[in-house]
């Protein structure tokens, strides 16, 4: 077992406040003892107490972050932004996953908050309208910020894509090639990922005559098995000219499905997916998707952060990042 503070002063027979202004880099210490004190706790296995530092009022430097599932290829890019931008600010992460249930991430929230977290990244599990785990964050004075999701509160800072507008470019795409029958896989209701897609889908086609173009919608979710599932059920009622998933993973998942099916992408259905992962360019027949900048969503994201954890108000308007539609061979 490492020592303690009062231990490791023994040892070197000075005092416990010296041993402290070494071990939180404060002045007033010689970088001669500065140096004996540091390589003597390395030697002898002296462990920082963070959550007892947490317990005195004093900040751990421990940030929670909360993702669905962090198999899911959205969310490696995001995470390991965040990652570098904690570490050169002297924080180290809590990662813990939410499995998009609402109850588990409330679990997650509480379970971190006994560690003494000093804030929160959080991509939020449930509809709009649950932010029950926020507003008790708020009494608590705790900073949260939200990723890729936001919730419908006051006071709730925000990193996201502009999904409305990706959605939108990718619409006004597929109508310029010609696609007038579309089958949409859409995602989990009540969620304001799901809503801004279809959004930007929809207002692509204002001012288009409806008897000139069909829209027929299956409910996937965020998953590959969700859109293998999802397009089986799209394809028993509707012949679309042209499937798009909520996500590239939903894509993905539909991908797989055509394939297995022997129905030929893009020749006999266009496919479009939204996030532009790794493997939507490494497909047998690469997949049009609008791409979002992962790992700017994750820097600026613990940057304000850093701004609430030090005090600072920050305007709570969610910071939307603009996207980009790329155009492959699906489509």
């Amino acid at each position: 077992m490492g020592l303690n503070q009062k231990q490791l002063a023994g040892q070197l027979g000075v005092s416990q406040m010296t041993i402290s202004r070494v071990i939180n880099n404060r002045t007033g210490v010689s970088s001669a003892l500065r140096a004996k004190i540091s390589d003597k706790a390395r030697n002898m296995g002296y462990v920082y107490n963070k959550i007892a530092m947490g317990l005195r009022g004093h900040a751990t430097k421990l940030i929670g972050l909360i993702i669905p599932d962090v198999n899911s290829s959205f969310f490696p890019q995001i995470t390991t932004a965040i990652e570098k931008r904690a570490s050169a600010e002297g924080y180290q992460i809590f990662l813990a996953h939410s499995h998009e249930s609402y109850a588990r991430e409330n679990h997650v929230i509480n379970l971190l908050r006994g560690f003494r977290v000093d804030g929160f990244i959080i991509a939020p599990a449930g509809t709009e309208d649950q932010v029950a785990n926020y507003t008790r964050l708020q009494e608590l004075n705790i900073p949260f910020v939200f990723i890729d999701r936001r919730k419908k509160m006051a006071r709730a800072a925000a990193v996201v894509t502009d999904i409305e507008n990706g959605s939108l470019q990718l619409g006004r795409y597929l109508i310029k090639q010609g696609y007038r029958k579309w089958g949409y896989l859409q995602g989990p209701a009540g969620m304001s990922s799901s809503k801004e897609h279809q959004q930007g889908l929809r207002k692509s086609l204002r001012g288009m005559p409806s008897k000139k173009h069909q829209w027929v919608s299956v409910t996937a979710g965020f998953g590959e098995e969700d859109g293998f599932r999802a397009v089986q059920e799209l394809l028993n009622i509707f012949d679309p000219d042209v499937i798009i998933g909520v996500n590239d993973p939903v894509a993905i998942g539909a991908y797989q499905y055509l394939k297995s099916k022997r129905i030929r992408v893009p020749q006999d259905v266009a496919l479009a997916g939204f996030s532009d992962l790794r493997m939507t360019n490494l497909l047998e027949v690469p997949l049009t998707t609008v791409r979002e900048f992962t790992a700017e969503i994750g820097a600026r994201a613990f940057n304000l952060l850093l701004e609430m954890m030090r005090g600072h108000h920050p305007d709570y308007q969610a910071l939307r990042l603009k996207p980009e539609l790329i155009i492959r061979d699906s489509t």
